[in-house]
């Protein structure tokens, strides 16, 4: 089963109509937070758009990439890269230790992997 990754904290629930998810509280140092933001984008694509989000932290600025990608075992949307990147945001513990398990290293998932990631955000009709 593939895991979904987040920069945002869990458990967040909305209590008020366009409220936004707080971004976890853990910083990555810079130089990790390089190696962990190329990773994110050296994943396989599941999912291309033009379209961008909004960066909650800058108000309505519409910046953050909306692609979708997986390492045939993680699937993580284009805000995670986002944030990582930008602000050095950690995403999961998960995902971190199995990043620096592989050494920082994506793997080519399989045709079957990516189809299952993107499974994740669009279930089978």
């Amino acid at each position: 089963m593939v895991k979904q990754v987040s920069v945002f904290q869990p458990g967040w629930v909305p209590t008020a109509a366009g409220q936004r998810p707080p971004l976890n509280e853990e910083r990555l140092p810079a130089d990790e937070a390089a190696r962990i933001g190329a990773y994110l984008e050296a994943g396989a694509v599941v999912m291309r758009t033009t379209a961008l989000g909004v960066d909650i932290l800058k108000g309505d600025e519409k910046v953050v990439p909306m692609t979708i990608r997986t390492d045939g075992e993680f699937v993580w949307t284009g805000p995670v890269t986002y944030y990582v990147q930008t602000y050095g945001v950690s995403p999961d513990a998960d995902f971190l230790a199995h990043v620096r398990a592989r050494d920082y290293e994506v793997r080519v998932p399989t045709d079957k992997e990516i189809q299952a990631a993107a499974a994740v955000f669009m279930p089978p009709r």
